[in-house]
Formats: structure tokens, sequence, C-alpha cells
């Protein structure tokens, strides 16, 4: 029995494992760089009191360069940065559906240091107001005593 190992499926798990991500890391490092056309980088939603707040960051591409269309319930981001001595051309384009309790029609951007900021609004329909209720009032009654 000299020479006999014993089989650990765990080990053998962890090896194949290892192995696999090897493989996706190989396969993701020679991609092309990600700022090539077609390439989406993610963005954050951020729910408000009074709406949403959409972060989309556009590193190194000017202000100038970024288009924002809006048609019915949906908002297009166009930005193409052409080729400079330092760096390729860059082109990002993306659409999204926005849900209908949002007024697109009110929707403000802003670009500071390389993130697109929008801000949507709730439509006032679907905004919670504070309805006043009529009713008697408390009067005291005054008794006499006689």
């Amino acid at each position: 029995m000299l020479g006999l190992t014993r089989w650990n499926s765990v080990d053998d798990f962890f090896t194949l494992r290892r192995q696999l991500e090897s493989v996706f890391d190989q396969f993701w490092n020679e991609l092309p760089d990600r700022t090539a056309a077609g390439h989406s980088p993610s963005f954050q939603v951020t729910t408000t009191d009074d709406g949403w707040r959409i972060d989309v960051p556009l590193p190194g591409i000017d202000p100038r360069n970024v288009n924002l269309d809006a048609a019915g319930h949906t908002v297009t981001i166009r930005a193409e940065q052409p080729a400079s001595s330092n760096a390729s051309a860059a082109r990002y384009e993306q659409s999204f559906a926005v849900p209908q309790f949002l007024d697109v029609e009110r929707m403000s951007a802003s670009y500071r240091h390389g993130m697109l900021q929008l801000t949507l609004p709730l439509k006032d329909s679907v905004k919670p107001r504070r309805i006043h209720i009529e009713g008697i009032t408390d009067q005291k009654q005054i008794s006499s005593a006689a």
C-alpha cells in the first residue's frame, strides 16, 4: 500500500476552480480596450424623495462631445471623443427606458469630474401630498350654574 494517496474531492474542486479562474482572467485581459465602440460603462441609480439620480461615468470625455436625447420614455446618451496624441478615439452610446412615474420633460443633466449626472423628478401626479381634513372644530361648551 505504498504510494497510494487518499482521494480528496475538496482539493480537486479548488484546483479546478483555480484553473478556471486562470482561463477567465486570461480571456478578460486579452480583450480590446474597454473604451472602444460599443462599451457600456455601468451607471448607478439612486432614488431620492423627489425622483431618481442616475450617475454615468464618462471619464476622459469632453462634456461638449456628449449628447443627451429624450423621446417618449427613452433616454439616449451619446458621447464621442476624437482621437488625440495621448489616447485613441472613444465612443459611447446607451439607451434606457425611464419608468412612467418619472417626468422626462423636467429631466436635468450636469457633468463634473468625468461623471454625467441625470436628475429625473417624480411626476406631480405620483408625489405624495397632504390632504386637509375638514371637520367640526372642537367647541367648548360653557355651562352656567344657576
